[in-house]
């Protein structure tokens, strides 16, 4: 198995700080388009999956803020008290989500301006979905706008504080293209290579490309490193293959959860800590549906857009964790 010197230094990088490893991977071949995603954090973050329809008014950012009449309707997964939107599909099949990305990563966003309008960092998916439908368009109107940090508040373990927004993006469209956005040390950088297919968190995502050149193959560790190259060891099976069907591509996506799914009481000896998987969610960007398995229930849960009346402008609860 190879390990070079890049891979134990990005262990290394994890190591020296957490080991939460939410994991994406995202397939796309002909009318076969899926997405598999897990959430990850200790602690619990009730999950509730919402419905937002077209022609809702949002201003994105209290501070000279994006304001926009949203031209999309909307699925999104609202985690955490007020609701951070981590994950979020539009009616056309475009989607947008954040995972954490530390300050030790470099996480560092660009200086407010004022030539600039403001989206805060934790409104950008969805800004993403309520007003584009592309990879391309998105990444064009972030150049046009400031991501600011402001701060998160009443994360699990953080209640009571407001933290340094510790994220960073993917973007997936109906065409299957990718890309993977993260703001360092204060400059935006945008992977749209064949690598934004696979994310995952800490380190920078630089350090992921560098293992993919490499050909690092991946232990059976739960960091995230590890678990974003099991990810992309069985979707590249599923492009060898030319899998173009899909429901067959779909029973594939249910085998890439299981190989990054960290077990909720599970430690990872190495670090000897581990922000477990939560919930895992598997977009169909061919059907527009989604299948939530959350981790203390055994009964996923399915989504649509026939669920709600998407040509009106109001948020919708859809489904809520069960156990709560």
């Amino acid at each position: 198995m190879k390990k070079s010197i890049i891979a134990f230094a990005i262990a290394a990088t994890v190591s020296a700080g957490f080991a939460q490893a939410c994991t994406t991977a995202v397939y796309g071949n002909d009318q076969a388009q899926m997405t598999m995603r897990t959430m990850d954090w200790f602690g619990q973050d009730q999950a509730v999956v919402v419905g937002t329809g077209k022609g809702m008014a949002t201003q994105y950012s209290e501070t000279d803020g994006v304001e926009t009449t949203s031209k999309f309707a909307a699925l999104k997964i609202e985690s955490f008290n007020p609701g951070v939107v981590a994950e979020a599909m539009n009616e056309n099949g475009f989607e947008a989500r954040i995972l954490y990305l530390g300050k030790e990563a470099g996480t560092k966003f660009a200086a407010d301006t004022a030539e600039k309008p403001n989206v805060d960092a934790g409104m950008v998916p969805t800004w993403a979905v309520d007003n584009f439908d592309n990879v391309a368009d998105v990444i064009n109107a972030l150049q046009q706008v400031d991501v600011v940090p402001t701060g998160i508040c009443d994360l699990p373990n953080h209640e009571g504080e407001c933290i340094y927004p510790p994220v960073h993006y993917q973007f997936a469209d109906a065409s299957g293209n990718a890309a993977v956005v993260e703001f360092i040390d204060g400059e935006m950088k945008v992977y749209t290579e064949y690598g934004a297919n696979y994310m995952s968190n800490d380190p920078a995502f630089d350090q992921h490309l560098k293992a993919d050149a490499e050909k690092v193959e991946p232990n059976a560790t739960i960091n995230p490193l590890d678990r974003r190259l099991r990810a992309k060891v069985i979707v590249e099976d599923l492009y060898t293959r030319n899998v173009t069907d899909i429901n067959k591509a779909k029973l594939s996506l249910k085998a890439v959860g299981a190989t990054v799914f960290a077990g909720y009481d599970q430690l990872d000896k190495e670090v000897n800590d581990i922000f477990p998987t939560l919930w895992t969610n598997y977009t169909d960007r061919t059907n527009k549906t989604w299948t939530l398995d959350r981790y203390d229930s055994w009964a996923a849960e399915q989504y649509s857009f026939e669920q709600f009346d998407t040509t009106a402008a109001k948020r919708v609860v859809l489904g809520q964790n069960p156990n709560l």
